[in-house]
């Protein structure tokens, strides 16, 4: 057992602090923390520095008590060598980096040996049995929060518009551009405007139809949202919140519609896959409801991610020719655009994923999707100074 597993777990039983509680504090996976603990995970650097500061301790603390190092201001100077390469150590500070370096580039490597083998065991179970047959995506209730098992389920998440899954490019969200289309007689950059024109659309004011314009007019999504948007919030009409999901389905039933790429990209998705948007890393309050978490597989792809790197940095030196960002950068995205079959997408309603499933199995059976046209109409939808139909094109 290492050395500082054995110290944490004697520090929780001094402190009596439950495991769940030091992961929520901490910000690791339950899962994980539990598989460190109970030997069956190395311990890397970054998560040690987690649980020390989850227990208000310095790292050097979870060291065996022969080899602790005193918190004192210590004048230390030396030199350490390590394949071949020499350092000179100069303050407490750089030696235990310097240790976290040394640690991280042995045990990554085997912690991410150990999530690529638990990951393909996991899809060729998932392809072999075919669970999702058995499985129903609740794709009709917008409100109910469900728990999607990545290791048992085809679930295909994506997060921004690098994610891929078996060379399919996820760039499915709301604010990826490359997906333009034409509705009521404007040309829309991306759905992203079109679902916040919905925000500003009670009955029209000069300075509502200024904002819808803007946002029109706008050919980045996430500006659209966080610098137009977010300065009229105060305008934003009252009932948004019932209205929200239902008008974005409406919104990407138009880009389906409209896109033809779009669309095919839809269709290109195996039709029994579970469909979410991964919100683990989006902290504001909307991301419960328009996907679903997933700890485990962020911190997966992390370290494989991280492995990657490290393999490539050690090429470069054996070689002796000077890394380069974006290669070292493509290596990390293609090692973790590999890992899709870890941990539980939780705790969110996935609005977007079940929005998306209804337009998929729509364009593949030719027909329209479930839209909630009555409650759209009752609402009286304003655009540009008109008045919805909703059988507009």
């Amino acid at each position: 057992m290492n050395p500082k597993v054995e110290s944490i777990k004697r520090l929780i039983a001094e402190t009596n602090i439950s495991q769940t509680e030091l992961a929520k504090r901490s910000g690791i996976a339950f899962g994980t923390l539990n598989r460190i603990l109970n030997g069956k995970q190395p311990l890397q650097p970054n998560t040690a520095k987690k649980i020390a500061d989850a227990l208000g301790l310095h790292l050097i603390d979870l060291m065996d008590d022969e080899v602790a190092i005193p918190q004192q201001n210590y004048n230390i100077q030396g030199y350490l060598e390590y394949n071949g390469e020499i350092t000179k150590i100069t303050s407490l500070k750089q030696l235990e980096k310097w240790l976290s370096d040394l640690k991280e580039e042995n045990e990554i490597p085997q912690q991410a040996k150990l999530i690529i083998k638990q990951n393909e065991a996991n899809k060729r179970n998932i392809k072999k049995n075919n669970p999702n047959q058995s499985y129903h995506f609740n794709i009709e209730d917008f409100e109910s929060i469900d728990t999607y098992d990545a290791t048992s389920l085809d679930c295909w998440a994506w997060k921004t518009a690098d994610d891929e899954k078996d060379g399919v490019r996820l760039d499915l969200g709301n604010q990826c551009s490359g997906y333009e289309f034409d509705f009521m007689g404007e040309h829309f950059f991306t759905n992203e405007s079109l679902y916040l024109c919905g925000q500003f659309s009670q009955e029209p004011t000069e300075e509502l139809k200024r904002i819808q314009y803007q946002l029109l007019y706008e050919k980045n999504g996430y500006t659209a949202k966080k610098k137009i948007k977010n300065a009229h919030r105060d305008l934003i009409r009252s009932d948004w919140d019932e209205v929200a999901p239902h008008w974005m389905m409406y919104v990407c039933w138009q880009k389906c519609l409209h896109n033809q790429r779009f669309a095919e990209l839809l269709k290109s998705i195996p039709r029994d896959a579970i469909l979410l948007e991964n919100s683990t890393t989006i902290h504001e309050g909307t991301s419960v409801l328009w996907g679903a978490k997933n700890k485990e597989i962020e911190e997966a792809r992390s370290i494989v991610a991280r492995a990657a790197e490290l393999q490539y940095l050690k090429q470069c030196r054996k070689n002796g020719i000077r890394p380069n960002k974006a290669d070292m950068e493509q290596r990390a995205k293609e090692a973790k655009n590999s890992i899709h079959y870890i941990g539980q997408y939780s705790g969110g309603k996935n609005y977007m994923g079940k929005i998306l499933k209804r337009c998929q199995l729509a364009l593949l059976d030719g027909t329209t999707p479930q839209i909630d046209t009555d409650l759209l109409r009752s609402k009286k939808i304003y655009l540009f100074g008109k008045l919805l139909t909703l059988a507009e094109k």
